[in-house]
């Protein structure tokens, strides 16, 4: 499959380093109360909402908010879809919203639903057909590996015309013209001929 890509690289920054961070709904960082439900897209952390409206929402950083759905964290598309691409992704609902689920749904012990007609191009998570992706994050991964899949392939090529060039017999070498030689059989008639006597 053809994965959609950003303009420049695929996969913004923000969103590529959002599943290195804390789990959302986990402790937050000052270990306040309250879960860290939270992403802040100019840091790439994610944060409880004391933190978000302090120290991130006060300086006009742009915040995601998830939300849980059968105690795992979802975005609404209509969120995270004005900065990405969420084609091919299933989608559920909540609270009568479209969702994406964050992470990877599929593992050892998750097949996904037994009625899924269709499988995770990245977990195998049985989803629903025509879609392509059970979460945010097989996503990514699928584009991303897609990105160095191109890059490799840009290397091998410049490799091997390289070493075609590097390879190139002299007898492939284009032959030069030597200017100024002459190619006649005849030698030209003598500048100053002599005149025959008259008689």
């Amino acid at each position: 499959m053809e994965c959609p890509e950003d303009e420049k690289t695929g996969v913004p920054m923000w969103l590529e380093r959002m599943f290195a961070a804390s789990k959302f709904y986990s402790s937050c960082e000052d270990e306040c109360s309250k879960p860290a439900k939270f992403y802040c897209t100019a840091c790439m952390i994610t944060v409880c909402e004391d933190r978000m409206e302090q120290d991130h929402k006060s300086r006009g950083h742009s915040i995601l908010t998830a939300y849980k759905s059968s105690g795992v964290a979802a975005f609404r598309i209509e969120d995270l879809q004005q900065v990405w691409d969420l084609t091919g992704i299933q989608q559920y609902t909540i609270n009568r919203r479209p969702i994406v689920y964050v992470n990877q749904k599929g593992g050892v012990h998750c097949s996904g639903s037994p009625n899924g007609d269709a499988k995770c191009e990245t977990c195998q998570y049985k989803i629903l057909a025509p879609s392509n992706f059970c979460s945010v994050e097989c996503k990514v991964k699928a584009v991303l590996e897609k990105i160095e899949e191109r890059k490799t392939e840009t290397l091998n090529q410049a490799r091997r015309k390289q070493e075609m060039t590097d390879g190139e017999s002299p007898s492939d070498a284009p032959k030069k013209i030597v200017t100024g030689q002459s190619f006649r059989k005849r030698p030209r008639k003598q500048s100053h001929p002599r005149r025959s006597p008259l008689f």
